[in-house]
């Protein structure tokens, strides 16, 4: 006991106990601050997304994926200040910060039914959270778009992006296949229109490894899924894939007789072709333009229509009518239309192909004083479509080389079906400027007088016959006696029962029958001309009528 007092020290017991008491306190500080600092070292950096609606997003809950891996969270979720959109505040953890770049992409991952396939059906449970691709270049932005829907490919897919753009009215939709020789290489992730150029802009993408048959040479044109052409051997039909007959699409490759160019960036840019015959034609900058004068009817001749030597195509029509303003009036006061068309010289020889247009206009001058003419020609009598066709005619007058509107005239002659129709109606008008029955009046009055005079031949003839048989007249000279006889043959020749009348009666009846038979033929083509042609349309079968109650 002495002991214990011994060892006691005036206020030691409180200083160890205070210090006992502060200890714990002390102790859960350092952990709180200790947790705060871990809270916000694990924190990454936040950012604000926009986007059109927040359905299904909900703020504290749902999360931000990359890979099907947790990256971030939303924070909070509000309107705009104009309540256009909405505007979602986001979070990455410290270990996802590095995929934060100007680049990145967002999209809401949720049950979607597209062409691509239905996507999404997992979040049906777990509810719907936002995708991050992430970002290749660039630096963090504060502020992202999310887009409408997931990307097609993601930005690290291997391949090529392209820019194609196109004047035509036909537009594709994202997703459209890209095909070469019938198999698919890739897709459109964008389509846009320019109202400011009129025009469509597709970005697609092609996947490697088929990225390398992409060159400088590489033409693309609409895939139109299905393809009906009719040529001299037969009916051909060309079908493409069930996804490009519904959608439509692209084909990728190279004219015939071109080589692989040289390799392309990423973004060039590629004109989009209306078919595959385009392709050669849109290639084609070496042409010489020339207006042709037709006498013929030129329906049937669109543009686009082809200028054929002797089956091989030449050149191109440009516009048929070509109205020149002013001067067409002139024009068609001369009954002539006049057709722009061009010879395409890249279709004549490559090798060539790059000579001055004086050097080809003066070797086309030549050609026309021997005798090289236009003339319209069919070129397929289901549809009536023409083309201008080119040939040799020497017997063709000489032509001389005029201008109009600042290109110089190709000669042109009429041929074909046109000059056919035209001497087939100069004949109808023949015919009907003919008064049928008028002809046939006159035709009966002159075999009636016919008739008259054969009988006072007749007559004449039995007269002669007494004279001569009396014996006064055989005492005649005997050089009139002879006369008279011939005569009386002479007569007896055009007697009522002679060869040479009946003939002749012949003759003229045969002509009565053939007028008669042309009447109604010439009736027939006043009320319908085609009928020389095609046959004359049946009447419809009568229907019996009904009978009374």
């Amino acid at each position: 006991m002495s002991e214990r007092k011994k060892r006691w020290k005036p206020g030691s017991d409180f200083l160890s106990s205070a210090a006992a008491i502060w200890m714990v306190p002390l102790l859960a500080l350092f952990i709180g601050i200790w947790m705060l600092f871990q809270h916000w070292y694990s924190q990454g950096p936040s950012f604000t997304l926009t986007v059109n609606t927040a359905e299904g997003i909900v703020a504290g809950k749902t999360a931000i994926r990359s890979r099907e891996v947790d990256v971030g969270r939303i924070e909070t979720v509000e309107l705009s200040d104009d309540y256009s959109h909405a505007v979602l505040r986001g979070r990455l953890t410290n270990g996802a910060a590095d995929m934060l770049k100007s680049d990145s992409q967002f999209w809401v991952v949720k049950p979607r039914v597209g062409r691509e396939g239905v996507s999404g059906l997992g979040t049906l449970l777990s509810g719907a959270y936002i995708e991050l691709s992430p970002g290749k270049k660039g630096k963090a932005r504060d502020q992202y778009t999310m887009l409408d829907k997931p990307p097609l490919a993601s930005l690290d897919a291997k391949g090529i992006r392209l820019v194609l753009s196109s004047h035509e009215t036909r537009a594709l939709g994202e997703g459209a296949p890209i095909h070469y020789q019938g198999y698919t290489i890739g897709q459109i992730e964008e389509a846009k229109f320019l109202p400011e150029k009129s025009e469509m802009r597709y970005q697609v993408f092609i996947k490697a490894p088929y990225d390398m048959l992409v060159n400088t040479n590489s033409r693309f044109w609409l895939t139109p899924g299905i393809e009906v052409s009719m040529s001299s051997e037969g009916m051909k039909v060309k079908m493409d894939s069930l996804e490009s007959l519904i959608d439509g699409g692209i084909s990728m490759g190279l004219p015939p007789g071109w080589s692989p160019g040289e390799s392309v960036k990423q973004q060039e840019e590629f004109t989009l072709f209306e078919d595959e015959a385009s392709v050669l034609a849109g290639s084609l900058d070496q042409f010489i333009d020339y207006v042709f004068l037709f006498d013929d009817n030129v329906a049937g001749l669109h543009p686009g229509a082809a200028v054929q030597y002797r089956g091989i195509r030449v050149g191109t029509v440009i516009s048929a009518p070509y109205l020149i303003e002013e001067k067409s009036v002139r024009v068609f006061q001369n009954r002539q239309i006049p057709v722009l068309a061009r010879i395409e010289v890249q279709r004549l020889s490559h090798r060539y192909a790059k000579a001055e247009k004086e050097q080809w206009r003066t070797l086309f001058s030549k050609q026309f004083k021997e005798g090289l003419r236009a003339s319209l020609k069919t070129s397929s009598l289901l549809t009536g479509g023409k083309i201008i066709d080119l040939n040799f005619y020497p017997q063709a007058p000489q032509a001389e080389l005029t201008k109009l509107a600042g290109y110089q005239v190709f000669p042109t002659v009429q041929a074909g079906l046109d000059q056919i129709e035209r001497k087939v109606n100069m004949i109808l008008d023949k015919f009907v400027d003919m008064d049928i029955a008028t002809t046939l009046s006159k035709v009966n009055s002159s075999l009636s007088t016919l008739d008259g005079t054969l009988k006072n031949i007749s007559a004449v003839s039995a007269n002669l016959s007494k004279l001569t048989g009396n014996s006064a007249t055989q005492q005649l000279p005997t050089s009139l006696h002879q006369s008279l006889k011939q005569l009386q043959e002479t007569l007896q020749s055009y007697d009522e029962q002679s060869q040479t009348n009946q003939e002749l009666r012949q003759s003229v009846q045969t002509l009565n029958q053939l007028m008669r038979e042309l009447q109604p033929l010439v009736q027939s083509l006043n009320e319908q001309p085609s009928s020389l042609i095609f046959d004359r349309a049946h009447p419809l079968d009568p229907e019996p009528k009904r009978g009374k109650p």
